[in-house]
């Protein structure tokens, strides 16, 4: 998904999540290292989508992003959810101060897997492995993510322990039609040739006969699962 959030986008994306349980699988998987811990910054938060997971699992969650309009569409779940725990905040990670028991990060910050360590007891972040994109795609693809692979390396190299689980979930992209399948596409991919993206969708869009989403792109998506304990005690 190109995280240039927008109504459509962040449409897609929830409905993703809704269709796959995406989080909702993320948030069973790290339950059991939220034992003990009442508070969680979650850096780069985007939609909140695994904060409104593990809300009534924590006593105060802290939600970190740049983007105003991902935010707002939180804080309109948040309100119509009546969540009480989850506080959105405007401001660039370079900026936090404070302290709280977990921090995590899922698809961001991978780079640098140290840098939050200061402010936590304990940070859990969620990176993705190498693609092996769809040869049709690959050419357009233009943006190269960390991989955890890369992050395990990094943190050998610097000495820092780590525990690593490595989990495969679905992700794909439920549709409403064709037209949008070729919308979802050509937003993630703009250059992408319409003969492209006719070959694409002819050998990966799957017709599901289910009446909300007729139409669905298969995604899996291979993760690596960090705990890395922080400086704080």
């Amino acid at each position: 998904m190109n995280f240039n959030w927008n109504p459509q986008t962040i449409k897609w994306y929830q409905e993703a999540n809704t269709y796959s349980q995406f989080f909702k699988n993320i948030a069973d998987l790290i339950a059991p290292q939220l034992e003990g811990c009442s508070s969680l910054c979650d850096i780069g938060c985007g939609l909140g989508l695994i904060d409104l997971e593990l809300s009534p699992k924590l006593n105060q969650i802290t939600c970190i992003d740049i983007n105003d309009f991902a935010l707002s569409s939180l804080k309109a779940t948040i309100a119509l959810r009546e969540i009480t725990n989850i506080e959105p905040r405007l401001m660039d990670c370079d900026d936090i101060s404070g302290h709280w028991d977990v921090i995590y990060t899922s698809f961001f910050g991978s780079r640098n897997p140290e840098k939050f360590l200061p402010f936590c007891k304990k940070q859990i972040s969620v990176v993705g492995k190498k693609e092996l994109h769809n040869p049709t795609l690959k050419k357009y693809q233009s943006f190269h993510k960390n991989t955890y692979d890369e992050v395990a390396a990094t943190l050998d190299e610097k000495g820092i322990p780590f525990t690593l689980t490595e989990v495969s979930l679905e992700f794909g992209q439920p549709l409403t039609s064709v037209e949008d399948g070729k919308k979802f596409i050509k937003n993630n991919y703009p250059k992408i040739s319409d003969k492209d993206l006719n070959c694409f969708l002819s050998q990966n869009l799957v017709e599901t006969g289910e009446g909300d989403y007729p139409f669905y792109i298969p995604k899996r998506k291979s993760l690596g699962i960090f705990e890395v304990k922080g400086a704080c005690r």
